[in-house]
């Protein structure tokens, strides 16, 4: 008898709704676009827009104006869309305030757990796997516009006022409400934690939170437990590599998420458009050898590669930097879990990518 993967165990390929749940600029435009500030002084992120809007309709206009970006933003159709292209999963990034009440003199509006109701519901009535990805944690696990609120100058945010404590409470929460959906195949633990949350800390709050994940009935034999590792001053292999001596192979099905980006301030920036090129057959090599997920890449690339590019058009440049990104990520995709590492931590749900 042949062997059949349940689709509901294969490695994660499929979108992330970003702009949905947790409001950003980019993915959430028309929002932003329809609301400009009175004053002229750009919204940046979830709280600026919120504290705007209310300023200029009060709080129940707000609520409404929210609630209807809430109905049509992501649609069932979007869900069997997604389906119909062959995608197998979705990725649903959200602020904690959409699980709880936010917190006192915050201008978040929620609770809205509906909606994440909503979403797993349409992931299990498309044959979709769903992951669940606490975009913004209480207190802010950066300074920066994904996690809710971008702060300026950065100085503003210490990792300290990141609430681990409450977000720890949050993921429990989620945890015991979806633990007996099988479409919940991956909950992320946060998003992009600045690289100011020093390494022990951020370990060890990621290994309370796997503890607190299965406590609360997420399983490792059906749940990944998502860990981002991005932008780490000591690099991510290295931070990974210490997750493993911390924990010693005890948590099983946990993978990390990176993301792929090549135009902010990062290791990327100011490179040439070959330098470019190398640096993701170098990324292709770390996705093939860790147990990792794509959560997020970009065809965007900074001034210095475009300066770079000689005649060569931006039709051209765009082309030839997304094919070889893409054929890194679906080479490490097809090479997907379940997989055991060296480090005796096994992951189910590795080598996988958002679009």
């Amino acid at each position: 008898m042949g062997f059949r993967r349940d689709a509901l165990s294969s490695p994660w390929h499929g979108v992330s709704l970003g702009g949905w749940l947790l409001l950003e600029p980019g993915p959430s435009y028309p929002l932003f676009a329809h609301h400009p500030a009175q004053d002229g002084e750009e919204a940046r992120c979830e709280w600026d827009l919120m504290k705007q809007l209310r300023q200029k309709l009060g709080k129940k206009r707000s609520v409404e104006v929210l609630k209807v970006h809430r109905d049509t933003h992501i649609t069932k159709a979007d869900f069997e869309r997604i389906r119909a292209c062959g995608l197998n999963a979705v990725r649903l990034p959200f602020g904690y305030w959409v699980v709880t009440e936010p917190r006192a003199n915050e201008p978040y509006i929620g609770s809205a757990l509906e909606y994440v109701d909503r979403a797993v519901d349409w992931a299990e009535e498309c044959g979709l796997q769903i992951v669940l990805d606490l975009h913004g944690c209480p207190g802010s696990e950066s300074s920066e516009a994904p996690c809710g609120r971008r702060q300026r100058p950065a100085s503003r945010w210490n990792w300290r006022h990141w609430d681990m404590a409450r977000t720890l409470q949050i993921l429990d929460m989620l945890a015991k409400r979806y633990s007996s959906r099988r479409c919940v195949t991956g909950i992320a633990v946060c998003n992009e934690p600045s690289g100011s949350v020093p390494c022990a800390s951020l370990l060890r709050y990621y290994s309370q939170a796997v503890d607190r994940i299965r406590k609360a009935g997420m399983p490792a034999s059906r749940v990944a437990v998502v860990l981002p590792v991005f932008q780490r001053p000591e690099g991510e292999v290295a931070f990974m590599k210490k997750w493993w001596s911390m924990t010693r192979g005890r948590h099983r099905n946990v993978c990390f998420d990176a993301h792929c980006y090549h135009c902010f301030e990062n290791e990327f920036n100011g490179k040439s458009l070959a330098q470019q090129l190398r640096a993701v057959e170098e990324n292709a090599k770390f996705l093939r050898e860790y147990p990792v997920v794509v959560g997020e890449w970009s065809l965007a690339l900074g001034v210095a590669t475009w300066c770079t590019a000689g005649e060569m058009g931006e039709d051209e440049i765009i082309s030839i930097f997304g094919a070889q990104q893409l054929g890194a990520l679906q080479e490490a995709w097809q090479l997907g879990g379940p997989v055991a590492t060296t480090y005796g931590s096994v992951a189910t749900h590795t080598r996988i990518r958002f679009n």
